[in-house]
């Protein structure tokens, strides 16, 4: 049977559907965050190795070719991947590519357990050779990258869907400025769309829909920080990188979308994800 909540939203204009159920969605976000902490980056479980590895390979590849559209590469590269998730498979694809050394960096503690049988099998699968002595991974809560890194000792950073999730993207740009080699360089994907899995295929701007202190009372760590493609760009030109290159890779239909005032005069409200390369001046 249907529920009386189900059934009064339901009944609601679009606008006011969506916006009822984006509140709805951050707080079960919320909810499973206290009970369970951050625990699913990838939309499949570690246990499907072979969906995992693909998956890994697919991100490794498709940041390549960012990077190297951009004029980068990372043969004898150190490479710092921001957010690897789950386990290390996109760095020791690098790795098997040509990178000198890799860091995997992030805030919530997802890869530290994987079996080294995983690994195994990546290496495996895709016929490349797994040493994991060149990989080092961190996990700091407060997600201090200075603080871990020496300066000046990182010639690429890449990232996969990981910078939207940063709740101080200025200060996190800041300290890649401080680890970053001059010349080195960066090619980062950054999803702008909610995250909430059903409402982001019907409403993929609905995280802006609501007022700065009614997203914060739902704030859980991991939560998208709703930062724009002219604000990423503004953050790395001001941390002392140059040709800054920020491209939108997938949009949507924003006409008639509703979101709040505060982003009405935002650029680009139809990107759902952005390519975002610069250069360590």
């Amino acid at each position: 049977m249907e529920s009386f909540a189900t059934a009064s939203m339901a009944r609601l204009p679009r606008n006011g559907l969506y916006f009822a159920a984006g509140i709805v969605f951050l707080a079960l976000a919320k909810a499973k965050y206290v009970l369970k902490g951050y625990s699913t980056p990838k939309p499949f479980a570690l246990a499907d190795t072979d969906r995992c590895i693909d998956y890994d390979a697919k991100v490794a590849k498709e940041l390549l070719g960012h990077l190297r559209s951009y004029g980068g590469g990372i043969e004898h590269a150190h490479v710092l991947e921001l957010g690897p998730g789950s386990d290390l498979g996109v760095g020791l694809y690098l790795l098997g590519q040509g990178a000198a050394s890799y860091v995997g960096f992030d805030r919530h503690n997802l890869a530290a357990g994987v079996p080294r049988e995983f690994y195994a099998r990546l290496g495996k699968r895709l016929g490349i050779p797994v040493d994991l002595t060149r990989a080092r991974y961190v996990a700091r809560t407060d997600f201090d990258i200075a603080a871990e890194l020496p300066p000046h000792s990182i010639d690429v950073v890449l990232s996969n869907a990981a910078f939207e999730h940063f709740e101080d993207v200025a200060c996190t740009v800041r300290q890649l400025s401080r680890v970053v080699k001059p010349g080195g360089k960066i090619a980062a994907v950054i999803d702008l769309q909610t995250h909430s899995r059903w409402i982001r295929e019907k409403d993929p701007n609905n995280i802006y829909r609501y007022p700065r202190w009614l997203y914060r009372l739902f704030y859980s760590p991991g939560q998208p920080n709703r930062v724009r493609p002219a604000q990423y760009r503004r953050y790395f030109e001001q941390a002392g990188w140059r040709d800054v290159k920020v491209r939108t890779s997938a949009r949507f239909d924003s006409r008639r979308r509703f979101v709040h005032k505060d982003f009405r005069g935002c650029e680009s409200l139809d990107a759902c994800s952005i390519v975002l390369c610069a250069t360590r001046v």
